[in-house]
């Protein structure tokens, strides 16, 4: 009876343990998903050995909470800002021609810093906060308050929501963008008080009415921005101390007590999950799911760890249906691809410019509501930006000469620089048939040559369609 027994636990463990071990099409998945959609080999190669929880735990836990690229000097200063009306017009014009160049230059750091990372995962959360709590650099006008909120979005990649949320509503980028500091008393804006209930915590048409709106927009009043330390500021002159009604609520409320009301209701931890299955699992939501994984961002007080470890634990997310079923975006498909060619590219200004006109600009989403993702990425237009950036990136290996040094010429005309294909070649020769699983997520639609060691098969893998997916 004993030995029965033991052999039913150690058939027990052995199952539950094959159901957890990694194949190769499962660790590219995770670190297609969690990453920029293109995994490198290198990348794949160390993970491939863990069982997947431990896999996803060193992808969760190997977040950072700053950047590893150092930060450009910006050369317009915020606390300048109350001087602009009263600049001659050549001094104006050169403030203004700085701020450009700042704006050019955040762009940069920010690529730069997505190619280089140790923790894709990182810069795939930042990206995520960054089209969530969404504000444009054109209206925002400082680099430097871009850097900030672009650093909340890292400090609290997958940590507190509540500081993230806090930090970023009563940051100077987020409330130029929605005009926050003009929200005064007896004069009241509404734009935050709508977009932070509408974007940002319950999702449009749900828990709120246009009454809370009102109501909580003069909760908010006494925010502003000091502009002699281009920070924060509270004014109370300017706040409305009469009593509000919010949400079922009544009381004098100021923005934080409004804040913490908001983050009462259930339903911000739901959609805040469905957001976050749209982005890593699928477009087709589980209702059954998105409660469950509600439930864990409630019971740890909006730490969201935890439920980011448990979504990336799902049987959905584990599900072969759900593989190459999302587009990739212009900054994935860009810095996905880069990434896993290899590619140094000695000009950071031809990347963004791929993915600008790819329709993703960094730092300037197309207004409030963000990007739109999914086949909003793919149009006619897009679909040929996108191609030419891939045929740009395969000049980059199909260009190198292995039994001679290139010269300076040969070496600047490819546009994302040149790299040695041999390694991802030698691992065809090694493993037939190694690149198509490597760099698709699904069968390539095209009929092409997909398999060998030529150089050519690794370009017809990035051309074909099933690359546009993830």
């Amino acid at each position: 009876m004993i030995l029965k027994t033991l052999l039913l636990l150690l058939v027990s463990v052995c199952t539950i343990s094959q159901g957890f071990a990694m194949s190769f099409n499962e660790a590219r998945h995770l670190l297609s998903r969690t990453g920029f959609g293109s995994p490198s080999p290198d990348e794949i190669d160390k993970i491939i050995p863990l069982s997947y929880e431990v896999a996803v735990d060193s992808i969760v836990n190997g977040v950072l909470s700053k950047a590893i690229t150092p930060v450009p000097k910006f050369l317009n200063n915020p606390s300048d800002h109350p001087k602009v009306k009263h600049m001659d017009t050549e001094t104006r014009k050169s403030h203004n021609l700085r701020g450009r160049k700042d704006r050019k230059s955040i762009r940069f750091w920010w690529i730069r810093e997505m190619l280089n990372t140790p923790s894709p995962f990182t810069e795939r959360m930042v990206l995520f906060w960054h089209n969530h709590f969404v504000s444009e650099i054109a209206k925002v006008q400082y680099a430097t308050w871009s850097h900030e909120q672009n650093a909340i979005f890292r400090k609290y990649a997958i940590g507190d929501f509540k500081k993230l949320l806090l930090d970023v509503s009563m940051g100077p980028a987020m409330m130029k963008y929605l005009d926050t500091s003009k929200n005064k008393k007896n004069k009241p804006n509404e734009n935050f008080a709508r977009e932070i209930l509408e974007l940002f915590t319950l999702g449009e048409g749900h828990v709120y009415t246009e009454v809370d709106i009102r109501e909580s927009s003069r909760a908010y009043t006494g925010w502003q921005i000091n502009y002699s330390t281009a920070k924060f500021a509270w004014k109370d002159w300017s706040h409305d101390n009469g009593v509000k009604t919010f949400l079922g609520r009544k009381g004098q409320f100021d923005g934080l007590d409004v804040i913490d009301i908001i983050l009462e209701q259930p339903r911000v931890s739901e959609y805040l999950v469905e957001k976050l299955w749209r982005e890593f699992i699928s477009e087709e939501l589980n209702p059954i799911e998105i409660k469950r994984l509600a439930k864990i961002i409630r019971d740890y007080k909006y730490n969201l760890k935890p439920m980011m470890k448990a979504l990336l634990m799902s049987e959905s997310f584990r599900d072969p249906k759900n593989r190459g079923t999302l587009v990739k975006s212009p900054v994935e498909l860009t810095i996905g691809t880069l990434r896993l060619l290899g590619l140094n590219p000695p000009e950071i200004k031809k990347v963004h410019a791929h993915q600008k006109r790819s329709g993703q600009d960094i730092f300037q989403p197309p207004d409030v509501k963000g990007w739109r993702a999914g086949k909003a990425w793919i149009s006619s237009t897009t679909t040929l930006s996108r191609a030419n950036f891939l045929k740009a990136a395969a000049s980059g290996f199909m260009k190198y000469r292995k039994n001679r040094d290139m010269n300076k010429t040969e070496m600047r005309n490819p546009p994302f620089g040149i790299v040695n294909p041999w390694p991802l070649q030698k691992r065809e020769v090694n493993e037939p048939g190694y690149l198509k699983k490597l760099i698709l997520a699904i069968n390539p639609v095209m009929k092409k040559k997909f398999t060998g060691k030529k150089r050519k098969v690794i370009k017809n893998l990035l051309l074909d369609p099933a690359y546009q997916v993830k």
